[in-house]
C-alpha cells in the first residue's frame, strides 16, 4: 500500500512589525511603521497599516481594503495591486510589486536564528534596470520561519534607499472576526465597465 504524502498545514500565526524605511537622499531621518499581520489555519490573511487593512481570502480570491477613518470596506478586484507576504524559501515566486523586472537571480542564504525562531533566507537580485525610471528595486532579501511559514525579517534595497521589516511572529489563531467587514461599515462593491 502506497503511503499518501499529507498536504502540509499553514499553522495560524500573528505578528508584529517594524518596518524601518531610511531613504537614499542625505540627511534624510529614517521613517518607522508598525504593521501587524494575522493569518487563520485556512490562509485567510489581514495586514493592519494604521488606518487601513487588507483581508485576502485565498479560497474564494475575495479581496478587502478597511478605511477603519471613513468605516468603509472597498471588495478590490484583480487590477488593484495589494501588498502581499513574500514567498516561502522553498518557492521561488514573486508577488507583484511595481518597479521589479520578472527574472531575478534567486540565492539562497541558508537557515539561521532570528527573533528565536528558525528562518530561512532567500535573496533576488535584479539586473539591468533603468537608472531614469520610477523607483525601482535592486534586492529583496526575504528571512521566514520555517515552523510559522510567516516573514521575520525582510530587507529591500533600491533606488529608493533601503526598507527593514522585523516582525515578531507567534502562533496563535486570530479570532474570526479578524477576517470580516466590521460591523457599521459601508460595503463598496466595485462598478464593472461593460
Amino acid at each position: 500500500m502506497d503511503a499518501v504524502e499529507a498536504e502540509p498545514t499553514l499553522v495560524a500565526a500573528c505578528a508584529e512589525c517594524i518596518e524601518t524605511t531610511q531613504h537614499s537622499l542625505p540627511g534624510g531621518l529614517p521613517l518607522e511603521s508598525l504593521i501587524r499581520r494575522f493569518r487563520a489555519a485556512d490562509g485567510k490573511l489581514r495586514v493592519d497599516f494604521g488606518k487601513t487593512s487588507i483581508i485576502t481570502d485565498p479560497a474564494t480570491g475575495e479581496r478587502i481594503l478597511l478605511d477603519h477613518l471613513a468605516r468603509e470596506a472597498r471588495i478590490l478586484i484583480d487590477e488593484v495591486p495589494i501588498p502581499s507576504e513574500p514567498p516561502l524559501p522553498n518557492l521561488p515566486r514573486l508577488p507583484a510589486v511595481p518597479g521589479l523586472p520578472s527574472a531575478p537571480n534567486v540565492v539562497a542564504l541558508g537557515k539561521d536564528f532570528m527573533e528565536g525562531l528558525e528562518v530561512e533566507g532567500m535573496r533576488y537580485v535584479f539586473q539591468g534596470l533603468d537608472p531614469l525610471s520610477p523607483p525601482s528595486i535592486t534586492s529583496w532579501e526575504v528571512w521566514t520561519s520555517t515552523k510559522l511559514q510567516m516573514p521575520v525579517l525582510t530587507r529591500t534595497v533600491g533606488s529608493f534607499g533601503v526598507r527593514t521589516c522585523i516582525c515578531k511572529c507567534t502562533a496563535v489563531e486570530p479570532p474570526a472576526s479578524m477576517f470580516q467587514v466590521p460591523t457599521g461599515y459601508t460595503v463598496i462593491r466595485p462598478t464593472l465597465a461593460r
